[in-house]
């Protein structure tokens, strides 16, 4: 087993694990098609430990938190979290949690492109005393709806952190939530909100892109991220203020990852002290380059790496913003 990492508990990512396995095929079969496909290897992962071991790069130690099953994995699983220097000690290893198992389908037609199909066995998660002490006690608390939503009691549990300061930020995925309006405890509980395309569509619903993130910020006074893929990111404001930075152009080969990599990194900036523009192109570069490597976790590296990887992109504007 590695040393064991100790983090000061600032920042605080809430979620469980997953396994992935990659199966490459020439094309995405349409219903009903049988197509043949090649397994690509397992590794580890889960939206929020990727999140996490991103986060950790930057050369800051996170603390993770949340289920964990008991079985062959969870040894392997502990040992590349330490070793990726994150704090593990409140990751509640237990056979009651059954992790999460994600199918990525790789198209040789379109290597820039992933289909997804994950399976969420789900579970029920009551804090312990010192669970609530480090949780309640964070500067920052990085999750999903669908993670938080877990956790008992936890409007009061969300209060409580934000009247001790702390500042949430949640990843948007258009499965990680049931409707604004049924989540909206937890969207109007935001400092940060990170969509994608999919996720701002069943977020807005009838509405414009504009009026509803509009009234999301009327309500929390915070930041609400887009991400766009390749054409890059928004970051929207209070008082209509936004800020836009274009895409890289990289040789994709595996985009899995990349929306955890760019919201830790954007995270890292903003808890760094960064302003929102310098952290926006810095998230951006870390995105677009952990889709040149494989796996969810290829966008760890260090904040010099990021910085290397603007210089040589040849764009003078990216690198102006995160270097001064």
């Amino acid at each position: 087993m590695s040393e064991a990492v100790t983090s000061d508990n600032t920042v605080v990512f809430f979620g469980s694990h997953a396994v992935d396995h990659y199966i490459r095929c020439q094309y995405w079969p349409s219903e009903g098609q049988k197509i043949n496909g090649v397994p690509a290897g397992r590794i580890y992962g889960g939206m929020i430990p990727n999140a996490a071991s991103i986060y950790a790069g930057y050369g800051l130690p996170p603390t993770l938190m949340g289920p964990l099953q008991d079985n062959e994995d969870a040894d392997p699983i502990l040992a590349e979290m330490t070793s990726n220097g994150i704090d593990t000690r409140l990751v509640r290893r237990s056979p009651q949690f059954s992790n999460s198992y994600a199918y990525n389908f790789l198209s040789e037609r379109n290597a820039g492109e992933k289909t997804l199909i994950i399976i969420d066995p789900g579970y029920d998660f009551a804090l312990t005393h010192e669970e609530h002490e480090v949780f309640t006690g964070a500067k920052f608390i990085y999750s999903t709806i669908a993670h938080l939503r877990r956790i008992a009691n936890i409007g009061n549990v969300l209060a409580q952190a934000r009247a001790n300061g702390a500042r949430l930020f949640i990843d948007v995925e258009a499965e990680s939530f049931r409707s604004a309006k049924e989540d909206w405890w937890a969207f109007s509980a935001a400092d940060f909100v990170s969509f994608n395309d999919e996720s701002i569509a069943k977020f807005r619903g009838e509405a414009s892109t504009e009026r509803a993130i509009g009234e999301l910020l009327d309500s929390t006074r915070g930041e609400v991220i887009l991400t766009l893929g390749k054409e890059g990111c928004e970051i929207h404001l209070p008082h209509g203020h936004s800020v836009t930075i274009a895409g890289h152009v990289v040789s994709a080969v595996d985009p899995l990852g990349a929306g955890d990599t760019f919201n830790s990194s954007y995270l890292y900036g903003r808890a760094s002290g960064w302003s929102v523009e310098r952290s926006a192109h810095f998230a951006n570069a870390a995105a677009a380059r952990s889709t040149t490597l494989v796996g969810p976790r290829s966008g760890r590296a260090s904040v010099m790496e990021i910085e290397r990887f603007i210089r040589m992109s040849g764009r003078t504007d990216a690198a102006a913003a995160t270097l001064a």
